[in-house]
C-alpha cells in the first residue's frame, strides 16, 4: 500500500490476540507473508526472553527482526525499542530500511512519527536505531517493556554486550540476537554454546529455503536454488564459508573443541541443511539395556544429574540444585526402584562416596567411579575422565547417540575443550578454568561421559 494512502487506513488499535501472538500481528496488522522460519523466531520472541538466530545469507531475518519491533511497540505501552548493527551505515540502511517498508505498507496507521532511525510513539513509547560504536549510546533507557535488538550481531564488540546487559534488568525485557555464524568467539557465539540454556535458538539454513526446496521463487528476496549451487561450486560444501553464509552453521569447532555443535544437534534431531552425523542415524535401541549416571553436584551453583540411557539413547535427564547427600542418594534410589537399570555409575569423587555408600546401605548395587583414576589406555589419555570424553567424541562423530533436545546439556557438551600435556596424553579442561572463562560446571555432560564410559571397547583415536 503506498504512503498516500495512510491517512485512509483505520488507526491500530491493540488486540489481545495480536500481542500474543506476533505471527498474528504480522499477518494480519502488516500484511505480510512469513515462511516458515520467519514464524518460528516470531514466535521464540512471544515467550522466551532471549532468542539468537544464526543464519544463512538471504533468508529473511532483517525481516522477522523489522516486523518484531513493531510488534513489541503496537502492543506494550510503555516500551523502549533499542536496536543496533556493527556500525550506523548497517543500522539505518538494513534493519530500519525493513522497518520503514513494514511500516508505511501495513494495513493499519500505526501511529506516531517515523523518522530515519527512530519511530516514536509518545515520550515513553518509541523505537531507537542506535550505533554501537560505544557503549554509552544504551546508557540512561529504562522501560518496564525493553526489547533490544542486535542485528549482524556477530561484529558486534563485547563491551556493547555488556551495556546491553546492563538494560537487561527490565520487568518484560526481550533480547533479539541475529547474524550470520562467522566467528569463533564472542557474545553471539556464546548464546549457542556456554550459555545457550538461557536463549532459545534458532537456525536458519538456505536448504530450508522454500526457494531452494521448490526451485522456483516462492518468496521474493529468499536465497535460491541456483545462489546456493553457484556457492557450493565456488567455496565446496565442506567450506567454513559454505557452512556460515550458506547452511547458518558457525565453523564447525576450534582447534581446542571437543565436540562439533553440528554433531551435537544432529544428536538432539535438531541438525538442519547438511549438517548431519557423520555415521548417520542411530540403530533402534527401545531394547537394550538400561544405564543410569549420576554426576553429584560438589558447591556453589553445581547441579546434581541422574542421566538413564537406554542403549545408544539417553531417555531423561533430572538436574537437582541445593540437595545434600542423603537427598541425591534419595533421589537416586527411586529412579532406580522407577526405572530398573540394569547399571547405574555414580561419580564417587568428593561428596559423591556419600551417595555411593548411602546406596549400597539401601541395598542397591551401585559401581562408584572415580573419573580422576588412570584411564584404561594410559598411552593416549591423562585420566579416565579424558578417556571418557573422546569416547563420546566418537559417537557424536560417528552418528551413534541419541541426545534430547536440552539446551543446558547440548551447550555443555559444545563447550567443552581440550589440549595435550607434554607426554602427548589428551587432558580435559578443569573445571576451574571453564569458570574463568565463564563457563558453568558441565554437570549434565559429565553425567552423559559417565554413561557411555567405555568397558571392553578399546576408544578409537585420533588427533
Amino acid at each position: 500500500m503506498p504512503a498516500a494512502s495512510k491517512a485512509r487506513r483505520p488507526l491500530y488499535e491493540p488486540r489481545a490476540d495480536h500481542c500474543a501472538s506476533p505471527v498474528a500481528f504480522a499477518r494480519e496488522v502488516l500484511g505480510v507473508s512469513l515462511w516458515s522460519k520467519q514464524e518460528q523466531v516470531l514466535e521464540a520472541l512471544a515467550g522466551s526472553t532471549r532468542v539468537a538466530v544464526k543464519s544463512g545469507n538471504g533468508l529473511g531475518k532483517g525481516f522477522s527482526a523489522s516486523a518484531a519491533i513493531l510488534w513489541f511497540l503496537a502492543c506494550h505501552d510503555p516500551a523502549v525499542v533499542l536496536s543496533t548493527a556493527p556500525t550506523f551505515r548497517q543500522v539505518r540502511h538494513v534493519l530500519w530500511r525493513e522497518v520503514h517498508r513494514r511500516y508505511r505498507n501495513a494495513n493499519y496507521d500505526l501511529g506516531g512519527n517515523l523518522l530515519h532511525t527512530r519511530l516514536e510513539i509518545s515520550d515513553t513509547r518509541f523505537a531507537l536505531g542506535l550505533s554501537a560504536d560505544s557503549d554509552e549510546e544504551f546508557q540512561g533507557f529504562h522501560s518496564p517493556n525493553m526489547f533490544i535488538v542486535v542485528d549482524e550481531a556477530e561484529g558486534v564488540d563485547e563491551e556493547i554486550y555488556e551495556a546491553i546487559e546492563g538494560v537487561m534488568t527490565s520487568e518484560n525485557c526481550r533480547l533479539l540476537l541475529i547474524g550470520n555464524p562467522t566467528t569463533m568467539g564472542g557474545s553471539f557465539r556464546k548464546a549457542f554454546y556456554e550459555h545457550r540454556e538461557l536463549y532459545s535458538t534458532i537456525t536458519i539454513s538456505a536448504m530450508e529455503s522454500p526457494n531452494v526446496v521448490q526451485g522456483r521463487v516462492v518468496y521474493r528476496g529468499l536465497a535460491t536454488r541456483r545462489w546456493v549451487e553457484e556457492r557450493e561450486s565456488v567455496w565446496g560444501k565442506d567450506n567454513s564459508i559454505f557452512r556460515a553464509r550458506v547452511l547458518g552453521e558457525f565453523p564447525d569447532r576450534g582447534e581446542d573443541t571437543l565436540i562439533a555443535l553440528s554433531q551435537v544437534e544432529a544428536a538432539a534431531g535438531l541438525a538442519t541443511g547438511l549438517a548431519e552425523p557423520a555415521g548417520g542415524a542411530a540403530s533402534d535401541d527401545s531394547q537394550g539395556p538400561v544405564v543410569v549416571a549420576v554426576d553429584v553436584a560438589r558447591f556453589g551453583s553445581d547441579k546434581s544429574v541422574i542421566l538413564r540411557r537406554r542403549g545408544m539413547a539417553v531417555e531423561e535427564v533430572q538436574a537437582f540444585h541445593g540437595l545434600d547427600t542423603m537427598q541425591v542418594a534419595r533421589k537416586v534410589a527411586e529412579a532406580i526402584d522407577d526405572w530398573h537399570p540394569d547399571e547405574v555409575l555414580v561419580d564417587e569423587v568428593g561428596i559423591g562416596a556419600g551417595v555411593v555408600d548411602r546406596l549400597r546401605e539401601l541395598g542397591h548395587r551401585v559401581h562408584g567411579v572415580n573419573v580422576g583414576m588412570a584411564a584404561k589406555d594410559t598411552k593416549h589419555y591423562s585420566n579416565l575422565r579424558a578417556e571418557g570424553y573422546w569416547t563420546l567424541r566418537q559417537l557424536f562423530a560417528d552418528g551413534a547417540i541419541r541426545i534430547p533436545p536440552d539446551n543446558d546439556l547440548i551447550g555443555q557438551i559444545a563447550a567443552l575443550r581440550y589440549h595435550f600435556n607434554n607426554l602427548e596424553q589428551l587432558v580435559m579442561e578443569k573445571k576451574d578454568d571453564m569458570r574463568k572463562r565463564g563457563v558453568p560446571s558441565p554437570d549434565k555432560a559429565d553425567a552423559l561421559m559417565l554413561a557411555f564410559l567405555p568397558g571392553k571397547r578399546k576408544p578409537r583415536f585420533w588427533a
